[in-house]
């Protein structure tokens, strides 16, 4: 397929995937559509251990196309919207948003919907559906469970924009970084998630979001057996724990 909205950049075990619809990476249905093909088309690559989502330009992405949230039309855009975000926040591996710019409305929720947020000094963020009379169906389905009640209802309740370091004490961002070196930071923190196999990130995520799901005594269940079943039957599971004994740096097989 060819990409009119998306671009993509190929770094060693990352993709980076990088929003592209001049002037603020609107979100429209389109958009996203690609966006979806792509993930779906690259989540069973055994090279890529992180996918990082960016904006090209002064935005990481303005939002959803109001237009198309009209009666009438907002069926289809709700259905590919939710897709794209149940995607992202069930993806195989660890997917990181780095932000150096505007992420507002829809784009803050798919920005939500990844593991982590690195977010520039002048980034910003805000939900301000409810200023033109709707609310985020996607934050109001996860901010609570993600950032806690409090956090989410003033996000979604009040439609202000919240800069980075706001957004970090809400628990929205992970890591701000200066914009001068945002590049090199963002280098720096995804370093952090691919020096580890493959095969065991995907493991940890979906034991993290299975216990979500469940109670406590339940998840701690569902986790073991992942523990137990697919994580201790791969090779690098073994590789790791021999080359701790061994005293030298595993080399991962991702299998």
């Amino acid at each position: 397929m060819d990409y009119k909205f998306i671009k993509t950049e190929e770094h060693p075990h990352r993709l980076d995937i990088i929003i592209d619809n001049p002037p603020v990476n609107i979100l429209t249905g389109e958009v996203m559509k690609e966006m979806i093909h792509l993930l779906r088309a690259t989540c069973n690559n055994k090279d890529y251990r992180v996918v990082v989502l960016k904006g090209a330009g002064k935005a990481w992405s303005a939002g959803a196309d109001v237009s198309e949230h009209l009666p009438g039309k907002f069926q289809d855009m709700l259905k590919v919207f939710g897709e794209l975000c149940e995607f992202l926040r069930e993806y195989q591996i660890p997917t990181v948003a780095a932000v150096n710019g505007l992420c507002l409305g829809g784009g803050c929720e798919v920005a939500a919907m990844c593991d982590f947020i690195v977010a520039s000094e002048k980034a910003k963020f805000g939900q301000p559906e409810i200023k033109v009379g709707v609310f985020p169906p996607a934050a109001g389905a996860h901010f609570a469970r993600k950032y806690g009640i409090n956090a989410a209802l003033e996000i979604i309740l009040t439609g202000d924009v919240f800069n980075a370091e706001t957004a970090k004490h809400m628990g929205l961002v992970t890591q701000v970084v200066p914009v001068e070196t945002f590049d090199e930071e963002v280098d720096k923190f995804v370093g952090r998630i691919t020096c580890n196999s493959r095969v065991v990130l995907r493991h940890a995520k979906r034991a993290v979001l299975r216990a979500l799901e469940l109670k406590p005594k339940d998840a701690a269940k569902k986790v073991d057996e992942i523990y137990a079943d697919q994580l201790m039957s791969s090779q690098d599971a073994a590789e790791g724990l021999n080359a701790f004994l061994e005293k030298r740096q595993p080399e991962w097989k991702d299998e």
